[in-house]
């Protein structure tokens, strides 16, 4: 009779374990219900110090942009269409002591880029997105280019969302933290991405499962990030290069494979070569940027 039961202790044991192993894992993938709307509220903060022609230049901004992303239909391919749309934007900026202030909410009409934004918070996108959150189709996008080419100086600063391609790989790149099996505690991943409307930038994110818990897991995060692109702004033409680093955490929601939040912090070394307007003369400006990204979305 003993024996009996040190053998069914011994059972309940390993089963236990094979139990407590199998919570270990997480399979990460979108799990999103029809109805479901995603408010994500993504705040920046970039500080530059730059030195052009022998004159120090330093600017600092502070950006917040707040998409919502509405889960209309689960298709019968298993992806969701979405219907997403840009609800508001902020941007302070000082240059020099010369300051730009820009709020999608304000009413005064003595600023125009409060007036420009306006019409482009008004355009609405549908998305087809796969269970990995890559984005496969886009409805919609003739509309919104149109909204944003009305502004040039705006057009120039949201390059990202100028055409199908590059906006694809804007919206898909924040979904970039789903592996390609079941993961554990410990475990490794590295995912790439290159974004065309942000000068070809070209990114490595690695991942690390911090945590998993009931609710949610946690990721270490860690990515190197490469632009050598030329640019062209107000007939300059500019050799721009670019490396630098991002190191941080991200909370996923188990339930339906959304972020919840994230926080980022950015070191990027430029240098651009370009020549004078005045003289023709080349020149090389170098320029030191940090900011910290921060991602919050709430479900409703």
């Amino acid at each position: 009779m003993k024996i009996k039961l040190i053998v069914l202790f011994v059972v309940s044991l390993l089963m236990s374990a094979q139990i407590v192993d199998a919570k270990s894992k997480v399979f990460l993938r979108f799990n999103l219900q029809k109805g479901s709307n995603y408010e994500m509220t993504m705040a920046m903060t970039n500080n530059v110090d730059q030195e052009m022609m022998g004159h120090p230049f330093k600017m600092d901004q502070k950006m917040e942009m707040v998409f919502l992303y509405n889960v209309l239909d689960v298709l019968p391919n298993k992806n969701y269409l979405v219907e997403y749309s840009l609800q508001g934007m902020k941007l302070d900026m000082n240059i020099n002591d010369q300051v730009v202030h820009m709020d999608s909410k304000d009413t005064a009409q003595s600023n125009p880029m409060n007036a420009s934004i306006k019409g482009f918070l008004a355009a609405k996108l549908k998305l087809e997105l796969n269970s990995k959150g890559g984005v496969e189709r886009v409805e919609g996008m003739e509309e919104y280019t149109k909204n944003l080419s009305q502004n040039p100086q705006m057009a120039q600063s949201m390059r990202m969302f100028s055409d199908e391609k590059s906006f694809k790989s804007f919206i898909s790149q924040s979904f970039y933290y789903f592996p390609e099996k079941e993961v554990e505690e410990g475990d490794k991943w590295t995912s790439s991405f290159e974004l065309p409307g942000m000068m070809n930038m070209e990114t490595t994110m690695n991942f690390e499962v911090a945590t998993i818990e009931k609710d949610q897991v946690i990721l270490n995060v860690s990515s190197d990030v490469n632009i050598d692109s030329p640019v062209e702004q107000q007939g300059i033409k500019i050799d721009m290069k670019m490396t630098g680093t991002q190191t941080g955490s991200m909370t996923i929601d188990r339930s339906d494979g959304w972020l919840r939040t994230s926080d980022l912090t950015q070191k990027f070394d430029m240098h651009m070569k370009m020549k004078n307007p005045q003289s023709g003369e080349e020149m090389e400006i170098p320029m030191l940027m940090n900011s910290v990204a921060k991602v919050t979305v709430v479900k409703n």
